[in-house]
């Protein structure tokens, strides 16, 4: 049965708080670097068959890390994996202003992201391109599947996955270079089997 692991991308060096979304430029910190090759070490032992990224530096760098503890494989970028595109005209501001700008937006963004309004992308088209992105992994035939993302795009997946409602997108996010285990099980449903972040390893 397949398991997918869900990793989100190591700190990034951000020093003024802006929303970089899918700006280039925004690489691993020093932090983050070490953080990616934590979870690298924490996940060598297992066979893993791909490691899919998303096209952006922070995750392809944090997903070569995993790749590099593997034999034989490489990463497997894939453009469906990107940042959630719900308010491109964020891109570029601090948190600071979006939250003085877009104060509403925000609160709801915070609260309850599946009410957000005049969005460019809704939180279940954020699931819907994760989700089919694995599904072709699987259909390839790959049974232990990395999916190397972003905070949103990781929790929107690991929420519709198991059942749970997307309203929690922000909801215990994942922490930095975590990793997540969702196996599917005999009666066809997605279970989620155990959670691991760099916080509980020495750097």
């Amino acid at each position: 049965m397949p398991t997918i692991i869900l990793v989100r991308h190591g700190e990034v060096f951000n020093p003024n708080h802006v929303v970089y979304a899918d700006l280039p430029g925004f690489d691993l910190s020093v932090t983050g670097v070490q953080q990616a090759h934590a979870t690298a070490k924490h996940l060598a032992p297992i066979d893993i068959d791909i490691v899919l990224s998303s096209p952006l530096t922070r995750a392809m760098h944090t997903a070569a890390a995993i790749a590099d503890h593997q034999a034989g494989i490489g990463v497997t970028v894939d453009p469906r994996l990107t940042e959630f595109r719900m308010y491109p005209e964020w891109t570029g501001l601090t948190w600071e202003e979006v939250e003085r700008c877009f104060t509403d937006e925000l609160k709801c963004y915070l609260t309850d992201a599946t009410r957000l309004r005049g969005a460019s992308e809704s939180v279940s088209e954020l699931f819907d391109r994760m989700v089919a992105s694995v599904s072709d992994a699987i259909d390839d035939g790959h049974g232990t599947i990395v999916v190397v993302a972003h905070q949103d795009p990781i929790q929107a997946l690991r929420l519709g996955l198991v059942g749970r409602h997307l309203s929690e997108l922000r909801h215990d996010p994942p922490p930095h270079a975590s990793a997540t285990t969702i196996q599917k099980g005999d009666g066809g449903d997605f279970v989620e089997i155990s959670t691991w972040d760099p916080e509980t390893t020495d750097l």
